[in-house]
């Protein structure tokens, strides 16, 4: 890949779902990206994928619709 291009079908992985983790979900999905967000406890993520939302660690934010 050239410098300073970018390919929209990449996917990106972030592991971790802290605030910090969430956070940068949700940036790359902003961008167009597909993301898959991994979690330790399976627990808290079925609890975040259902809210649609982080609201252990990063409350009133939404989950944006292109993170998993």
């Amino acid at each position: 890949m050239k410098s300073g291009t970018q390919r929209r079908d990449e996917v990106v992985a972030v592991v971790g779902g802290g605030s910090w983790g969430t956070a940068l979900a949700n940036a790359a999905a902003a961008a167009g990206r597909p993301v898959t967000l991994w979690m330790r406890d399976p627990e808290a993520a079925a609890r975040m994928e259902l809210a649609r939302a982080n609201e252990r660690y990063l409350p009133g934010v939404a989950l944006h619709p292109g993170v998993r």
